[in-house]
């Protein structure tokens, strides 16, 4: 039998193709959200409850098809802000003040949603106080974290009560909302905390605690308590899913407001609370979700007056449109 050189010719040419394309398929696949995924993260409290209802529900997916979206928690955030410096998150929840001091550190981040307005409130379970004009100097006040909302509400408060914004820079402690209740039910390492829906709630209900300054009084108005956040890179790279994500947390929020005995019951139990107990705060005025981004250029301003801040953030870049 007479052999034939070219006879594998054209195999072994298909076969070349065919790893050519699978190659660049798979180069392909690996620059798809789907493969990389989309990581976020949420904080603590009912304010967060649109994010959450939207995940467990699976909103998120179904306004973001083929993707895996990935969850964590932190405890306030100052760990977001170094999760998605690392490039281990893509985004997350927080309040409007140290959104505007990652933006004035140099984060290249930026607002893209309301998430929720909520009921803030300073309390204390020592006797014989109540305003923070006759806070004494020994206590010491509980918050997430210096440069939070409650911080930055408490200085507002402090300069229009004594005159002095930073009069309680120097007293305060860093600890997580659970942790913080849990400080304030033993009543052994700190006698005042402010913090938001439920602790403050459970706060009243369970210790001799007295509310002796609320947000909307030490702002002057209302605002926006907690917003979404996305890094500049994943909004300029995957404008679509940003889109989808604005959609999801809109949908947290709708329902929510609608439905919120339906959401009580849905969400009682991941957030280990009674029924009852969800489904009275829910019906109150204490949150409200959704809406637009309220707030920001004010505490802006008095961010950077008062020297919190050291750049000047111009309006159109803090929110996208």
């Amino acid at each position: 039998m007479k052999f034939v050189e070219n006879d594998n010719r054209f195999p072994l040419q298909n076969i070349m193709v065919i790893l050519a394309v699978l190659l660049v398929s798979s180069l392909v696949i690996s620059c798809t959200p789907k493969a990389r995924g989309i990581s976020l993260t949420e904080q603590y409290g009912l304010a967060y409850a649109p994010i959450t209802a939207a995940r467990l529900k699976g909103w998120f997916e179904e306004e973001v098809p083929d993707v895996e979206f990935k969850w964590q928690t932190a405890g306030n955030a100052a760990a977001v802000r170094e999760a998605i410096l690392a490039g281990h998150l893509d985004g997350g929840f927080m309040g409007i003040p140290p959104y505007l001091i990652g933006r004035d550190r140099g984060m290249k981040w930026t607002a893209v949603a309301a998430v929720a307005e909520a009921e803030l409130g300073l309390v204390t379970i020592r006797p014989g106080i109540d305003s923070v004009g006759n806070i004494p100097e020994d206590l010491r006040i509980a918050l997430p974290q210096p440069g939070s909302i409650q911080h930055i509400l408490l200085a507002m408060a402090a300069e229009k009560e004594i005159g002095d914004a930073a009069a309680f820079d120097n007293r305060l402690v860093t600890l997580s909302h659970p942790d913080g209740l849990s400080a304030m039910i033993s009543g052994t390492e700190v006698e005042a905390h402010f913090t938001s829906p439920p602790y403050l709630q459970k706060e009243l209900e369970s210790t001799d605690a007295r509310l002796i300054l609320d947000g909307e009084t030490a702002f002057g108005g209302e605002f926006t308590f907690i917003i979404a956040v996305l890094s500049d890179s994943f909004i300029e790279s995957h404008p679509e899913a940003v889109e989808g994500i604005r959609r999801a947390i809109r949908r947290g929020a709708e329902w929510l407001n609608k439905y919120p005995e339906e959401a009580a019951e849905f969400l009682a139990p991941h957030y280990r609370m009674e029924e009852t107990e969800l489904k009275k705060i829910l019906l109150s005025d204490a949150l409200s979700y959704g809406g637009d981004i309220r707030g920001m250029y004010a505490f802006r301003d008095f961010m950077k007056e008062r020297k919190y801040l050291n750049s000047t953030l111009q309006d159109h870049e803090l929110i996208l449109p």
